[in-house]
């Protein structure tokens, strides 16, 4: 299970990867060790109409605010919930989701950022969700769940109302394969989420 997240992207690799524009620089402050609770870049909206911010990882009351995805349908039943994407720059996992030994940071091997789903919950406490699937052969090892990765057309497709979450789900857990990612072990100073450094998702020998 991802439960600490990276955002390193730069303004110009999330405008051309979404085909957006902001003023927002803020936003692109990087940040190598997210934890629930913080608050995470978020995109809403459709293709044509989009929207980015940042929207607090979770409520006060989750510890992993995650939506496996058997249960996304039902969530987007429920008032106030709505569809959107999360650009990281990668994830972190722990042998057996247990935060007490080398934690392992997923990334792209040949690209800038990662897209994943998530769900934004409305109302008085505003949050969002990520949206897990079965690890592939890559995590597998260290984990038995991670975000769920969407490419370029996927996301859009996840972006539009009108598509069914089932298929763009489908669809995107066929994407990408073990050689499209890196897993890297890294410092158990990730372990401690004040902890906010790029020598974080630095490789460290195994």
């Amino acid at each position: 299970m991802a439960k600490r997240l990276a955002f390193f992207a730069s303004k110009e690799d999330v405008e051309n990867f979404y085909s957006l524009t902001t003023k927002k620089e803020n936003l692109f402050e990087p940040h190598y060790n997210l934890a629930p609770g913080q608050h995470i870049v978020t995109i809403t909206g459709d293709e044509n109409n989009k929207e980015i911010g940042r929207v607090r990882w979770g409520d006060e009351a989750e510890r992993n605010p995650v939506i496996p995805v058997a249960d996304v349908e039902g969530e987007l039943k429920k008032k106030g919930v709505e569809r959107c994407i999360l650009p990281i720059s990668g994830f972190f996992v722990w042998k057996d989701d247990l935060e007490k030994d080398h934690p392992f940071f997923v990334r792209m091997l040949n690209a800038p950022l990662m897209s994943t789903g998530g769900l934004i919950y409305k109302g008085n406490n505003k949050n969002v969700k990520i949206i897990i699937t079965e690890s592939n052969v890559l995590v597998q090892p260290m984990s038995a769940t991670m975000p769920l990765l969407l490419d370029r057309e996927t996301s859009f497709l996840w972006m539009n109302n009108d598509s069914s979450p089932g298929e763009v789900i489908a669809k995107a857990r066929k994407l990408f394969l073990f050689t499209d990612l890196s897993v890297m072990r890294v410092s158990k100073q990730v372990n401690n989420p004040n902890n906010n450094d790029e020598k974080l998702i630095q490789p460290i020998p195994k």
